[in-house]
């Protein structure tokens, strides 16, 4: 999602239930901001739609991993969850474990995974239902940090950690998500006139061999003399056994295989590889499985 500068300010899932019934996710830090701003347009535009605020009233649990799916299938019996039935980017609504519950079929960790939305007080319920269903399984829980390294790996941006205040889609290689044929959506006009122009920075992958000394998020990208970006994440990846991150560079530093220095700690600069996004799977088969 664009404000009125082109500027990125959200990025979610738009789902459609019935012709009239739309279910927006926003980010978690961001929903508030998105809902104000949703409240602005529809009373600015005086429409005729309701918009409600429904984040406090529900519950949502990400089951991923390749065997999400045979783990979903044992509560969840009203639902064609086949790759067929139930492909990528797809919504439906059905139950699991008895609880009514709207089902996403999205991966920001790159894997086979669904998002399980039901109201709050079945919260626990459905979370102790999954645990049980996946010990078969050797299904286990996973927190804030995983969840951050596996998009890393998927090149998944972080609004508001790998995006700042000026940035807009086609620093970040967003460009297909713009739905063009829209004959209007906000920061249109303002999107195109940045489109217009030469890039001056853009968000690309590096990796480092994991003995160099680790760049931290907020490290100096050089060009020269000069300060061309900054990284914006940076992780150690088991599954790569390198380290990668992401970092803002200077439009004539963005050739794969070409390299940026980067200011570490104690003034030591380091070379990193750029290299192509996504670091891992980059033909999506795991999440597409």
């Amino acid at each position: 999602m664009t404000n009125e500068h082109g500027v990125v300010i959200d990025d979610g899932v738009c789902a459609r239930f019935a012709p009239n019934h739309f279910y927006v996710t926003a980010t978690t830090s961001g929903v508030d901001r998105l809902y104000q701003q949703m409240l602005k347009w529809n009373a600015q535009w005086r429409l005729d739609v309701d918009v409600t605020n429904v984040t406090a009233a529900l519950a949502a649990v990400n089951l991923a991993g390749p065997d999400s799916r045979q783990v979903l299938q044992t509560l969840c019996s009203d639902v064609d969850l086949s790759a067929e039935g139930f492909p990528y980017l797809g919504v439906r609504q059905g139950t699991v474990a008895g609880i009514p519950a709207r089902l996403l079929r999205v991966g920001f960790v790159g894997e086979l995974g669904y998002e399980i939305h039901v109201p709050a007080r079945y919260g626990e319920a459905l979370w102790d239902a999954l645990m049980q269903a996946g010990r078969a399984f050797d299904i286990r829980p996973f927190g804030v940090e995983s969840q951050r390294l596996l998009r890393l790996e998927k090149g998944h941006v972080i609004i508001g950690q790998d995006t700042d205040g000026m940035t807009h889609p086609a620093e970040i290689d967003m460009g297909w998500a713009i739905a063009r044929r829209k004959p209007f959506f906000v920061g249109k006009r303002s999107v195109q006139i940045l489109e217009a122009q030469p890039l001056a920075r853009k968000l690309v992958g590096f990796s480092l061999p994991k003995e160099t000394s680790k760049p931290l998020e907020g490290h100096l990208v050089l060009d020269g003399e000069a300060i061309s970006g900054s990284v914006t994440s940076c992780e150690y990846s088991r599954t790569l056994d390198r380290i990668i991150g992401l970092a803002y560079a200077a439009s004539g530093q963005c050739t794969p295989g070409s390299h940026i220095p980067i200011r570490v700690e104690g003034g030591e600069v380091v070379q990193a590889t750029v290299v192509e996004l996504p670091f891992f799977d980059p033909h999506n088969q795991r999440q597409e499985l």
